[in-house]
């Protein structure tokens, strides 16, 4: 995908890849969008920050709204939206439970399909999804997160196949352990980090291979 020009939507963008991507795809002449809680601080013009709680449909339709009022449709959106819980099944909270499927799996879910007839009207358009080495593979303590991050790989693959012949591509990138806020809150202590910068360039790589290259599944960890 050429970049210049485009329209982009990335959710999760106040810090680490989200806010690391946006920079890069502004810069790259995209009109970027970062939806998110709290205030992403992405110093270029050509990006717009969205407040916006993707728990709640109605937020999300309500920034959608507003960006295809702006533009006539959306080219790139990156869903990479989301947190971490974890605990022993016994003691996960069922709330905290539905939050992290509400922002890690639900919120792709309804930001897809705000910008899938507009791509299939331009008979192209580029969907990443920010999955997890996590949802490859299960870890101790780990089933609520796993859940969501295997449930995101499934409706990547599913859609793969749904709107290829479309001319629509859908990406999904696994990433190891990253030099994000996850850790902080997780209590778990990776023995090697990738940087935050470098997995957003891997992204943006993917995005700009050609339009009838598709990086399917991408699995990335530390050396």
């Amino acid at each position: 995908m050429d970049l210049k020009g485009r329209t982009a939507v990335v959710t999760g963008s106040s810090s680490g890849i989200g806010q690391e991507l946006c920079t890069m795809l502004a810069q790259k002449g995209a009109a970027v969008y970062g939806f998110s809680r709290r205030r992403s601080v992405v110093e270029h013009p050509s990006f717009t920050w969205m407040q916006t709680d993707v728990t709640k449909q109605e937020e999300i339709d309500r920034a959608f709204d507003t960006v295809l009022r702006a533009h006539q449709r959306v080219d790139l959106l990156v869903n990479n939206a989301g947190f971490g819980l974890f605990g022993s099944i016994e003691t996960l909270d069922p709330e905290a439970w539905n939050r992290l499927i509400a922002t890690n799996l639900t919120a792709a879910f309804l930001c897809t399909r705000r910008v899938v007839s507009g791509m299939k009207e331009a008979g192209r358009g580029t969907i990443v999804n920010v999955a997890s080495i996590a949802g490859k593979r299960g870890f101790r303590n780990g089933s609520a997160y796993c859940a969501s991050k295997f449930g995101l790989n499934g409706f990547s693959e599913a859609l793969v196949e749904e709107l290829r012949e479309e001319g629509i591509r859908v990406c999904s990138i696994n990433p190891g352990s990253t030099g994000t806020e996850f850790f902080e809150h997780a209590g778990i202590e990776p023995k090697k980090l990738m940087k935050t910068g470098d997995v957003a360039s891997l992204i943006l790589t993917m995005i700009e291979l050609p339009d009838d290259m598709l990086p399917d599944q991408v699995v990335v960890r530390p050396l």
